[in-house]
């Protein structure tokens, strides 16, 4: 497989997609990714000096407040480590992220990701859980004895940098394994795993492997399962976790 192609057609889909308009001193960036309402995401940036601004305009907070949300105390914890993987700010509200304009392009993107995964947080208020996914597999690893680093970041061939929630080490019979969680398995967030993974594994060992953890307490949107298995990326269902085939792939 002509990895290098894939990730050619797949940014120049993503540029391809990619608008923006003028509004006042701030430039509006209409993204390909779908928010909980099937809109497209859509963030503004200005320049300030030598620094660029973005925002989300308090749109994904209410967004999710719209939908019943409730910021409770575990969501204010999950909402901060978000927003910190991603060196992102809450201010009120709103969304902001502030950096060198040279930096545009890699903080545009780590601004888009962060808004996917706070959007990614409705879901736990449509299944009302008393617990975060990110928890409950933190807490499975624990139990297991599944000793892993967490929340890590590679830069890619293309020089973004992208954001892995766990990595478990090499061992003399099992290669390195990147982690990623989904709690909301939908061809956005499958497509947006993928690039990262295409991108990030050119830099890394020959042998390694990702591995994505799919909350199917929400419904697993159709293809996903396949369209991950083209690309030679391992899923497990987190109902199915416990297998002995999972565990395989999970144990040093």
């Amino acid at each position: 497989m002509d990895i290098q192609r894939y990730i050619d057609d797949y940014i120049s889909w993503l540029k391809n997609e990619i608008t923006f308009s003028k509004v006042g001193e701030y430039y509006e960036i209409n993204t390909p990714f779908l928010d909980t309402d099937n809109d497209y995401l859509q963030f503004y940036v200005k320049l300030e000096g030598d620094e660029i601004y973005f925002t989300d305009d308090g749109y994904t907070i209410n967004s999710l407040e719209m939908t019943g949300f409730k910021m409770t105390k575990n969501r204010k914890q999950q909402l901060t480590c978000i927003l910190n993987q991603y060196g992102v700010q809450l201010l009120k509200k709103e969304l902001i992220l502030k950096a060198p304009a040279r930096e545009f392009a890699q903080r545009k993107h780590a601004f888009t990701q962060c808004l996917i995964r706070v959007t990614d947080m409705y879901m736990t208020s449509r299944a009302k859980a008393t617990t975060f996914f990110m928890d409950d597999i933190q807490n499975f690893f624990l139990q297991n004895e599944i000793y892993c680093m967490e929340n890590v970041q590679f830069t890619g061939k293309s020089g973004f940098s992208h954001n892995y929630d766990f990595a478990i080490q090499r061992s003399k019979s099992k290669p390195e394994r990147l982690c990623l969680a989904i709690n909301n398995p939908t061809k956005t967030t499958m497509s947006n795993a993928l690039f990262a993974w295409n991108d990030t594994k050119p830099s890394r060992k020959t042998d390694s492997q990702l591995i994505v953890l799919l909350n199917d307490a929400n419904s697993i949107s159709k293809g996903i399962e396949d369209g991950f298995s083209n690309y030679d990326v391992n899923t497990i269902r987190w109902s199915e976790r416990s297998k002995e085939k999972n565990m395989e792939l999970l144990i040093a």
